[in-house]
């Protein structure tokens, strides 16, 4: 859809309005969508499998801000964030499930 489909469409609805007035309705929908999404947070659940390594990620997914872990105690752990990505071996064949990269 195009800025001239909706001018269309209001002009339709409304009657005539100045184009301006128009394309300023259409930037504060714009900006108050903009807010929403950029706040817009999910959070998903799944189930570990014993000797499972990788698990497969939506599609959708944008970011992820943290990982928990429920503990044996009935506690979540967070796992810290990987920030140096590089250093995991996109290879990795360890399938003992240790997670342990050092070779």
């Amino acid at each position: 859809m195009t800025v001239k489909d909706i001018i269309q469409q209001i002009e339709h609805k409304f009657g005539r309005q100045p184009e301006a007035y128009c394309k300023r309705l259409i930037n504060d929908a714009l900006l108050d969508m903009s807010e929403k999404i950029q706040h817009y947070e999910v959070n998903a659940k799944e189930d570990l499998t014993q000797n499972k390594k990788w698990y497969a990620l939506p599609n959708k997914l944008i970011e992820i801000t943290r990982v928990d872990i429920l503990d044996t105690d009935s506690r979540y752990v967070m796992i810290p964030k990987l920030l140096d990505g590089h250093l995991l071996s996109k290879d990795d064949t360890d399938d003992s499930g240790t997670g342990d990269y050092s070779g």
